[in-house]
């Protein structure tokens, strides 16, 4: 036998044998599992051994090898725990039924953008602070849907009893394909549809009966276990007893009678007999009223039904102040009075009972904007099915439209704005040695503003980010995750806002206390271009706000860079720091409205260099009127920009124009009032960050795309328009 046979034989010998011997291993362990079987581990386990299973199912002995389940997942004292026992209990349930799965939804009553302490039932389950979706499991398992911005920071902020999937990609399942997968069979899930827009519980509930499963509101079972929670620092905090007072007409400019008649023409326009008002922002505007229910905004927590001959205010007891009272008529107001001039006061949580009983045929439900979510399914539901009518609430185009009070205001609070960021950033330049960080930076942030008067609270919560941390447009600094020290080899981005009784403030800048690069120089000259293509635009009233987009993109897509977010949207006056109508955003296709004279709006263009540093701009707008009915702008917002990071070597004559002339209105302007309040330091600070650019001779853009303003507003606008038209 030649020797290349002899191998071939002692080869396929081998196999033989090896086959042989794993039947024998197989049979062994189909006998060993059928006697020793473990329990069924939770669905996040169970998921692991099936993955390792697929990997190598000729290695059982892996199995043994797995890391032991999470000690949070199993923990029966923990908000998760004590939830799936909940689930489980007739007493909390309110009926004869259990529940297989739970979900938790981030927002209030209101679905509002920033719930209050006391309304953060996600983070009381989860950890999380910030918006998202949770679903509890009852047989263990639960898993938290975050924007994408937020997965990094909500990875490390949640415990290992969590799976966080980004709720913005769609390769990932979402709530209802999550929770359909592991229940697998009919079943029941609880949710309180009070905390989510009409939209999401029906899209939730779609896809779940799909399943064979049910989507049921229970709207008692987690504010019960909360209220019982045995760990005091977990424990609800109370609610807010601060009582709402007027806003004046030297603010609003209109009576609340006067708004009322106003909305009162809208809805009988629409077909409707009667509005429910859920919006705090539009409560607060509609009323006359200001509280402090949630955090970055002055807002009362109610509800407010306006049919055609009354109106009804839902507010918990003692919120309303006697001269909210007085101004509202409230004391002389009865059912059944025919007087629509007064107010009838009823108890926050009688709205659902009432919405039932309404006696008119329609009753408009207001639906969801780009930042308004409408009312809530809870709400909806409340109303009788034939007497539904969806439509965006009439409220959002009549605030935003600013009367000539509500522009004097804006103005007033973004000149007190000015004088505090003026103060603060003057300070800055001589604390860089003190050891700063992100976080004092943006606690220096609110404590200055503070100091103005008229000040109420921040519009927004300060962020603060340096270097790598400014090139993530979402990063938010904490003390236990990211919290840098600030240096002078890199940018700083600061990002807030002020409430004030005249009016809200938005503003973006960017620092640096070193020598910047060129490459940084570039990054942040460019981004001033964009904010002045912005800013310097005219336009035809009837191009819609998110086709002008691209003007300001432009100069950062020559240079081959963009930003995820929207480049602004509106302000609202002495209310939300974003509201609708108008979002200016390219990638809109369903939000086209229109600019009108009197909105604010922001205009926030950005570099990010990944890993390294961000730079971004912002001002707050003021939509005026230009000559043969177009539009254009006006700063609303005067704070300096920073000089050292500016290559003037990149900029047209007409951008420098535009420099030039926003520096001495801001000379102009806010000088005065600093000297008035005796801050000279921070005048002659002012000073020196608002020196004339002088045109360098021959100046010509440079070879990567640099046009005028002039010219990216016509070629764009034109080419825009023109598609969109």
């Amino acid at each position: 036998m030649k020797m290349g046979d002899l191998k071939l034989c002692l080869f396929i010998a081998l196999v033989f044998v090896a086959a042989c011997s794993g039947a024998r291993n197989s049979k062994l362990l189909a006998a060993q599992t059928t006697t020793t079987m473990p329990p069924s581990p939770p669905p996040t386990v169970r998921t692991n051994i099936m993955v390792a299973t697929r990997q190598s199912s000729t290695q059982p002995m892996q199995l043994a090898t797995l890391p032991p389940p999470c000690p949070e997942a199993t923990s029966t004292v923990s908000p998760p725990g004590r939830l799936r026992a909940a689930m489980k209990n007739t007493s909390f349930t309110q009926m004869n039924a259990f529940f297989d799965a739970f979900l938790v939804f981030f927002s209030d009553e209101h679905l509002s953008e920033e719930p209050a302490p006391e309304e953060r039932r996600l983070e009381y389950i989860s950890g999380w602070d910030g918006a998202g979706t949770a679903a509890v499991l009852a047989e263990g398992g639960a898993a938290l849907w975050v924007p994408s911005g937020d997965v990094t920071r909500a990875k490390d902020t949640v415990s290992c009893a969590w799976i966080v999937l980004d709720a913005d990609d769609p390769s990932q399942p979402t709530v209802a394909e999550w929770v359909a997968d592991r229940i697998g069979r009919a079943g029941r899930v609880g949710g309180d549809a009070r905390l989510t827009s009409v939209l999401e519980w029906q899209g939730i509930s779609t896809v779940l009966q799909r399943s064979g499963l049910t989507l049921v509101h229970v709207p008692t079972l987690l504010d019960q276990l909360w209220a019982e929670e045995p760990d005091p620092a977990r424990r609800r905090p109370d609610f807010s007893r601060i009582v709402a007072n007027l806003h004046h007409m030297e603010y609003t400019g209109l009576q609340w009678r006067e708004k009322v008649a106003l909305l009162r023409r809208d809805i009988n326009m629409s077909g409707a007999e009667a509005m429910i008002v859920t919006a705090l922002d539009e409560v607060a505007w509609l009323l006359n009223v200001r509280g402090k229910d949630v955090p970055t905004a002055p807002l009362l927590k109610a509800f407010v039904i306006v049919s055609l001959t009354d109106v009804r205010v839902y507010a918990p007891p003692g919120k309303l102040s006697m001269p909210v009272r007085e101004a509202l008529s409230v004391y002389n107001c009865y059912p059944n009075s025919n007087n629509n001039n007064c107010t009838r006061v009823n108890e926050y949580t009688t709205i659902y009972s009432d919405l039932r009983r309404l006696t008119e045929s329609k009753v408009l439900i207001p639906t969801a904007g780009t930042f308004q979510r409408g009312a809530s399914a809870a709400i909806a539901m409340a109303v009788p099915q034939p007497k539904r009518m969806y439509q965006p609430s009439p409220i959002i185009y009549l605030k935003a439209q600013k009367n000539e009070a509500e522009v004097k205001g804006m103005h007033r609070a973004h000149l007190r704005d000015a004088v505090a960021m003026c103060t603060l950033l003057s300070y800055m330049e001589g604390m860089m040695k003190t050891g700063l960080t992100e976080l004092s930076v943006a606690m220096k942030v609110d404590v200055t503003r503070a100091t103005q008067a008229g000040y109420v609270g921040v519009s927004m919560a300060t962020r603060v980010a340096f270097g790598p941390s400014g090139a993530e447009p979402d990063y938010r600094a904490t003390n236990s995750t990211k919290n840098r020290r600030v240096f002078t080899n890199s940018t700083l981005v600061i990002r807030s806002g002020g409430q004030y009784d005249e009016g809200t403030t938005v503003v973006t800048r960017t620092l640096h206390y070193g020598a910047p690069t060129h490459q940084m120089r570039t990054a942040y000259t460019t981004v001033l271009r964009s904010l002045a293509a912005m800013s310097t635009l005219q336009m035809p009233s009837a191009l819609p706000a998110a086709h002008i987009d691209p003007v300001a993109r432009a100069p950062l897509w020559a240079a081959k860079q963009d930003y995820p977010h929207p480049t602004g949207h509106g302000v609202g006056a002495a209310l939300n720091r974003r509201e609708d109508p108008v979002v200016i955003d390219y990638r809109q296709d369903t939000n086209l409205h229109n600019f009108r004279e009197g909105y604010f709006i922001t205009s926030e263009p950005a570099w990010y260099e990944r890993a390294k540093f961000g730079v971004r701009l912002g001002n707050v707008l003021e939509v005026v009127l230009r000559p043969d009915g177009y539009l254009g702008f006006t700063e609303a917002t005067l704070l300096p920009f920073e000089p050292k990071l500016i290559d003037k070597k990149q900029l047209t004559e007409y951008e420098m124009k535009w420099i030039n002339a926003y520096n001495d209105r801001i000379r102009k302007i806010v000088g005065p009032e600093l000297q008035s309040q005796g801050l000279l330091d921070v005048y002659y600070w002012m000073t020196n960050k608002t020196v004339h650019i002088e045109p360098m001779k021959m100046n010509k853009p440079a070879n990567h795309g640099h046009i005028s303003v002039v010219s990216w507003s016509l070629v764009v606008g034109v080419v825009v328009f023109s598609v969109f038209a």
